[in-house]
């Protein structure tokens, strides 16, 4: 933020070299308006520890105070400080410098063409540089280390694999070809090119350390933030404690009643809508709507799994009953949906536009 803006929209303010500046900062310092929280860096925040401040400001404090410092090795993958707050740039010395909060690794370096400008005037390293950088060998811990390991690395890659293509890998790679004699990195791009070629199963896979990376060459790619998430959802359900609700559908009356309206409703929400005597003649007579046949067996085929109490008691003995439970179903419900491959996983992504 410009030094000219009101003071209490200024969290951080920045010593000055120029005189009245300068004393605008000791007056209001002297004042009790602004606090001193590391070597010519301020704060009108006074409430929040200088550890706070300063970790919620530090691209705004790096553009400030290190004009033309650029963002690399595992900074500029990660484009956040490490969990013990170290930050790495390439800049024009190598030297470390502790702020309250953060710690700023500067390595000698330079900026080549591709290097981007990130924030105000800081920069970050191109994407196939930063993967070079992240070859490089280092002897910290991970968590301290200038580098991801190998694994996190193949895990980055093989994302942009699934989530891009091939196409924009090999780019990738092509474009560190050319950038590594430049800076000096022709064996981290060896390292580069034999991961890719494995991700891409024109080299052996031996060197992958990632289980994504290994299933990827194996043909059975996993969502490891998927994963994640269904982890977190396991962990926080196993730890509660429920009420226990009985089933109130007792009689086979009550219970195909309640399966005609979740059968119903949980068509309705996909937009298989019908009127509710339509839907109602459906499940009677079993004679699909004229023009709707594959709308009418969606509903009957949902009606039949959810009204049928010993299907809906089946409690799933391992993963692959719990497969064949699903695939089952899904082969019921679509039965006249024959071009979606009832009861079949799909091989192909879906598509909206020129997107998958």
């Amino acid at each position: 933020m410009e030094n000219n803006l009101p003071i209490h929209l200024q969290e951080v303010l920045f010593g000055s070299s120029d005189k009245l500046e300068s004393q605008r900062i000791k007056s209001l310092e002297k004042k009790g308006v602004i606090k001193k929280i590391a070597p010519r860096l301020y704060t009108s925040n006074l409430q929040e520890s200088a550890e706070v401040i300063v970790k919620r400001n530090w691209l705004q404090i790096l553009s400030k105070q290190y004009s033309g410092a650029m963002l690399s090795h595992r900074s500029a993958l990660e484009y956040k400080p490490t969990s013990k707050g170290h930050i790495f740039l390439t800049y024009t010395y190598t030297r470390n410098i502790e702020l309250p909060g953060i710690v700023i690794h500067f390595m000698k370096g330079k900026s080549v063409e591709g290097d981007t400008t990130f924030f105000g005037n800081l920069l970050v390293s191109q994407e196939a540089r930063a993967y070079l950088e992240n070859l490089q060998e280092a002897r910290q811990s991970v968590s301290e280390s200038k580098v991801l390991s190998q694994k996190e690395i193949e895990e980055k890659l093989e994302l942009i694999l699934k989530i891009r293509n091939e196409k924009s890998l090999n780019e990738l790679r092509d474009k560190a070809r050319i950038l590594a004699p430049e800076l000096g990195m022709e064996k981290e791009f060896a390292k580069l090119d034999k991961i890719i070629g494995a991700l891409l199963s024109t080299r052996s896979s031996n060197i992958l350390t990632s289980d994504v990376a290994k299933a990827r060459v194996l043909g059975e790619p996993f969502d490891t933030s998927r994963i994640k998430l269904f982890e977190q959802l396991y962990n926080i359900l196993s730890e509660q404690i429920f009420p226990d609700y009985p089933d109130r559908n007792i009689t086979v009356k009550s219970y195909t009643n309640f399966g005609f309206f979740e059968s119903y409703f949980s068509n309705y929400i996909e937009g298989t809508i019908f009127d509710i005597e339509e839907a109602k003649q459906i499940i009677t007579t079993e004679i699909p709507i004229p023009t709707r046949d594959e709308d009418s067996h969606d509903v009957l085929g949902t009606y039949k799994i959810v009204s049928n109490r010993t299907e809906m008691s089946i409690c799933p003995k391992d993963s692959d009953h719990f497969l064949d439970i699903l695939q089952y179903r899904h082969k019921l419900i679509l039965a006249a949906r024959l071009s979606k491959n009832p009861g079949q996983f799909k091989h192909k992504n879906n598509f909206a536009g020129n997107s998958d």
